[in-house]
């Protein structure tokens, strides 16, 4: 994928790996929020249009390099699957430019085994192949009350009888993200993101976390504390990733139809992905400015 040059010119300072997980899926809308058709018209009005992988992280590397503006003399999109170049690569390219400081910015949403034992990986394999340069490793993105603001964003696209419909109970909202070993990732840091989204949707709304596979909580064990414990009279799914893909079409999509039948009488929805967002930039570029600083 190619780089993001900033305009500045000078070759001194720092270059930037923008660290996804990547894939080459997602180009069509059947793999995005809006196939959801258990309580709707397929394709709603709604449909943000979300872009696929790679168009999606190009934009968002473009937007990180002009966020970093004076910081940072170029950015380079590398992914650790499907879509070169891997990180290795990646930061021979900033290197071979005269970039010989590197900040590595994952652009993860979570903590698990990508953001641990696989960056370590990373970051050993760049040193085989890049020796001379300095490598910084930022933090992930993480728990940010921003991330948080931009989810309710994503339930507030939907239309307002779906938000607010007739009938008792609260509305709840089943946050997942894709899934994660629990071995990798407690999932801790998701579950302060979704008291965030309840504090702050208010009195009407029930907020629980999920992943979409492989380990807890399980969506079908949030979904069930929804529903037997909280009471709650119609579900929205919000899902956390960046954007359409199989895990969005075949995890999350395909779970919620099996619980849309488990309880027919819960109305479900579908919120968009989040795609690309300021807010996403802006804290990437708060974890570019700290690693520079050594924090």
């Amino acid at each position: 994928m190619p780089a993001e040059n900033n305009a500045n010119g000078n070759k001194n300072g720092w270059g930037v790996v923008l660290l996804c997980h990547g894939s080459q899926r997602g180009a069509s809308r059947d793999e995005c929020s809006c196939a959801w058709s258990a309580d709707g018209p397929r394709f709603p009005a709604w449909c943000l249009g979300c872009p696929n992988t790679p168009v999606g992280l190009r934009e968002a590397a473009r937007r990180l390099s002009e966020s970093l503006s004076d910081d940072a003399e170029q950015v380079i999109v590398s992914c650790l699957e499907f879509l070169p170049p891997h990180p290795p690569e990646a930061v021979s390219i900033l290197a071979e430019a005269g970039l010989n400081r590197v900040i590595i910015a994952p652009y993860l949403l979570g903590n698990g085994k990508h953001a641990t034992l696989e960056m370590e990986e990373v970051l050993e394999d760049i040193a085989a192949q890049a020796p001379g340069v300095e490598v910084r490793l930022a933090d992930g993105l993480g728990a940010d009350l921003r991330i948080a603001d931009l989810v309710r964003d994503r339930i507030a696209a939907l239309p307002d009888a779906v938000r607010h419909p007739e009938g008792g109970g609260p509305v709840g909202i089943l946050v997942v993200k894709a899934g994660t070993q629990t071995r990798y990732d407690d999932c801790l840091w998701l579950k302060e993101l979704g008291s965030w989204i309840e504090r702050d949707l208010g009195d009407g709304y029930a907020v629980s976390v999920a992943q979409s596979h492989y380990g807890d909580p399980t969506m079908e064990h949030a979904a069930a504390e929804l529903v037997n414990e909280r009471g709650v009279g119609s579900i929205i799914c919000a899902p956390y990733v960046f954007f359409p893909g199989l895990i969005l079409r075949r995890n999350v999509l395909g779970t919620m139809r099996q619980l849309q039948e488990e309880y027919p009488n819960v109305p479900m929805s579908v919120a968009p992905p989040l795609g690309v967002d300021d807010r996403l930039v802006a804290v990437t570029s708060d974890r570019v400015r700290a690693a520079q600083k050594g924090e």
